[in-house]
């Protein structure tokens, strides 16, 4: 997997701006990918169209579009300067992940062990408004409102850039 660079230098505006927790950057190795992808596709009986929130330059989106079948990922990132910096043809775009409509994708991904407390409990709120599908997330959720429509159907020990991390796959229902 290629892990460019560029996308840990960050324009102090974007630091300003969004806070460097916010703005925190890492991904997946391949074999952390092989894990996501193995785990994934047992849980999904259709095509998938994903979302990666918080997703850089659309790296790990390009990986899970050539490993798993029947697969279309799309992007979202805050960081207009990690949005620049995209080098494969994936569909990625600069905006908020609070809001962008969750409804039409049955898989969402998010990095979010980073994002500080508040904002990810809002995400977690959101995602139990909007959301029906399978849920991946690198934090254990706190949102009671997401933890009353959605269960953990499995959690995976896997590869980062950094270490090896627990990933949470959550199935989210909507009442």
């Amino acid at each position: 997997m290629y892990l460019n660079k560029a996308l840990y230098e960050l324009p102090s505006s974007e630091i300003t701006k969004y806070g460097l927790a916010n703005l925190t950057y890492g991904s997946l190795t391949q074999k952390g990918i092989n894990t996501l992808c193995s785990t994934l596709e047992p849980l999904i009986k259709t095509n998938i169209y994903g979302l990666d929130l918080g997703c850089g330059d659309g790296e790990l989106i390009y990986h899970l579009g050539k490993n798993l079948i029947d697969s279309s990922w799309e992007g979202v990132e805050i960081s207009s300067h990690r949005v620049e910096q995209r080098s494969r043809d994936v569909t990625i775009w600069t905006g908020d992940m609070l809001e962008e409509n969750l409804r039409p994708y049955n898989v969402l991904h998010a990095d979010n062990l980073c994002l500080d407390e508040d904002i990810a409990d809002i995400l977690e709120d959101k995602i139990a408004r909007e959301f029906s599908g399978i849920y991946i997330s690198y934090r254990t959720p706190q949102n009671l409102k997401f933890l009353k429509q959605s269960c953990k159907i499995k959690t995976v020990l896997t590869q980062t850039t950094w270490t090896i991390h627990p990933i949470h796959f959550y199935q989210v229902f909507q009442s």
